[in-house]
């Protein structure tokens, strides 16, 4: 594992740090003797994850409950934590829909591109312009496996995923002149809550689920040193498949196959 705290200092803002890859993004960090700075919207289980890394890293956990997909409250936040010396973002929160296009209510839909794309937006500007201030700083977003290849029933999913990955990748250049490092981690399945909870019989479909902590080791190992980080041999072979071996017209209807036999009926 590398160095974080020597790299980029001893604070880290964590995003979803509540839950699944965020809360082990945490885990590992504190482990470093890195203080993450903890964001989601569940105060009980910010303070139950905080309680956890006092009591076994016996490093401070600082929490805050925001919603990411309310655009004055990020800001708000963010000025509230402006005078802080922080090293690192971890961009973990996000949602996820899933379903036939046309029945996902508007509202779900629109929240979600306000969590996932527009969060995306503010916090990483926010943190590149001080980052690059600074010439020193590590940025990691998480996207996911779907924005990298077309997925029918995660359309506008995989649509604010694609976004984020671009963001990070186009980026990757431009912050390296400040010399300020920015990754994205594109997680397959992963045994999160939002994947349990979301309506999908994933045992119908050959993809093997990782563990958070896998993906978020994987990650912290690798940010700065790779532009996408994509964790897990299959999950890779997926995208190369996708890219490579199918034309994306192809690969788009055997994916669609593939998903109709596991989301729920009343979801098409």
């Amino acid at each position: 594992m590398q160095n974080l705290k020597l790299k980029y200092g001893d604070k880290a803002v964590v995003t979803g740090g509540s839950s699944g890859i965020g809360k082990a993004f945490a885990l590992e960090l504190a482990k470093q003797g890195i203080a993450p700075i903890l964001v989601a919207r569940n105060k009980e289980n910010l303070r139950a994850i905080a309680k956890e890394i006092s009591a076994q890293y016996q490093i401070e956990a600082q929490t805050f409950s925001v919603d990411l997909s309310d655009e004055k409250a990020t800001l708000d936040f963010l000025d509230e934590i402006d005078k802080q010396e922080i090293g690192m973002l971890i961009h973990s929160a996000g949602m996820e829909n899933n379903g036939s296009f046309t029945k996902i209510s508007e509202a779900k839909e629109l929240q979600m591109i306000k969590l996932n794309v527009t969060s995306t937006y503010l916090l990483t500007n926010h943190f590149a312009k001080k980052m690059s201030a600074a010439q020193k700083g590590g940025i990691l977003l998480v996207s996911s496996l779907v924005g990298l290849m077309p997925s029918p029933y995660f359309s506008n999913y995989a649509a604010t995923k694609a976004y984020v990955h671009q963001l990070a990748l186009s980026l990757y250049p431009e912050l390296k002149l400040n010399n300020v490092d920015i990754s994205v981690l594109a997680p397959g399945l992963t045994d999160t809550n939002m994947v349990a909870n979301n309506g999908v019989d994933w045992s119908k479909i050959p993809m093997t689920s990782m563990q958070p902590s896998e993906a978020a080791q994987i990650a912290l190992n690798n940010i700065g040193k790779k532009a996408t980080i994509i964790p897990g041999f299959m999950n890779k072979m997926m995208v190369m498949m996708a890219k490579r071996v199918f034309s994306m017209k192809s690969f788009s209807l055997l994916n669609g196959f593939l998903l109709r036999k596991a989301i729920s009926n009343n979801k098409l």
